[in-house]
């Protein structure tokens, strides 16, 4: 064997190695929502047309495909996670602003701490919220944009103390459980129907 065809072959296997050891691309969801199965998700709930606040499920499907694609929810259990969060909080599209505390809301009703987190792990909405004076309110400026759908979806995977625990979501009520209390923690006293609604939604997306 010449110098050179030993050159060429460490190359080769150099570049093999490579190949194998670089890890795998993220998935990426490839079951975008119908509007029949987010109907069956909302179990007869959904509002008839879009008004004030009021999101029809027709109007909703393609915020919430674009945020389910955009942070990845590649699991059916994540999806569903996401969408059972989304209707309880909102009260099945009814509500954007939670009714008594005006800082808090977005369709999954997140308080403003957890808005701001958000908003720092996405420099694209940082930009926009700078063009804002600064008594603004962060809620409504993501309301206004149209980007009430996304703060659910990113906490679902990526809040804290949440990939671990949305990486397990598997349909069953113990994973989605885990996920509500460590992920969520939205009340002790609201975890049976939060399980409901989510066997609903299971149930009803692919």
């Amino acid at each position: 064997m010449t110098r050179f065809t030993s050159l060429v072959t460490i190359f080769a296997l150099a570049i093999a190695t490579i190949t194998l050891t670089t890890a795998a691309p993220v998935p990426t969801p490839t079951c975008i929502l119908t509007i029949d199965e987010l109907k069956a998700a909302a179990n007869g709930t959904c509002p008839p047309q879009t008004s004030d606040e009021i999101i029809s499920c027709e109007d909703a499907l393609p915020y919430i495909n674009g945020a389910i694609t955009k942070y990845n929810l590649a699991t059916r259990g994540q999806r569903a996670a996401y969408i059972a969060t989304m209707l309880f909080e909102s009260g099945n599209l009814k509500y954007n602003h939670n009714l008594v505390h005006a800082t808090q809301g977005t369709r999954s009703m997140l308080p403003q701490p957890s808005l701001e987190k958000f908003v720092s792990a996405n420099a694209n909405i940082q930009t926009l919220v700078a063009t804002y004076p600064a008594d603004t309110l962060l809620v409504d400026i993501l309301i206004n944009n149209h980007l009430d759908f996304l703060p659910g979806a990113w906490w679902t995977v990526s809040g804290p103390n949440c990939p671990d625990r949305a990486a397990a979501l598997d349909g069953t009520a113990n994973t989605f459980l885990q996920w509500e209390i460590d992920c969520i923690n939205g009340g002790v006293e609201t975890l049976a129907d939060r399980n409901a609604v989510f066997g609903v939604v299971y149930q009803s997306i692919h």
